[in-house]
């Protein structure tokens, strides 16, 4: 998203500049409120690539504690599937759950990106 923005974007004729600009705001919106998010990773996935979906699209880094909270509280959004990843790296970390997409297509409680609860 950010290489639509700013000095080193491309040149675009027209009101096309306002067009993407409506369009980017609409999916920060969207993820929000909806489980759209999931919908743009593989099966399965872990917290940490969901997390990375909403960081990419709303352009700012999400705290992961506070951003599974939000998540697990979302009844439908995800699902665990009882197993973990492989290792990411052969030094450390604990392999990550993973899930898949719940049934829920509506957040009951907007994922704000303004708001730290």
């Amino acid at each position: 998203m950010a290489d639509l923005g700013g000095d080193e974007a491309p040149q675009i004729a027209f009101d096309h500049r306002q067009i993407i600009n409506d369009g980017v705001e609409r999916a920060r919106e969207m993820l929000e409120n909806t489980t759209l998010a999931a919908a743009f990773l593989e099966e399965p996935f872990t917290m940490a690539d969901l997390r990375a979906v909403y960081e990419e699209v709303w352009g700012e880094r999400i705290d992961p504690s506070n951003f599974r909270r939000k998540v697990m509280r979302q009844a439908g959004f995800i699902e665990p599937i009882g197993r973990l990843s492989a290792p990411r790296s052969p030094d450390g970390g604990r392999p990550a759950d993973l899930y898949r997409r719940g049934s829920a297509d509506r957040l009951h409680k907007p994922i704000s990106r303004h708001d730290d609860d």
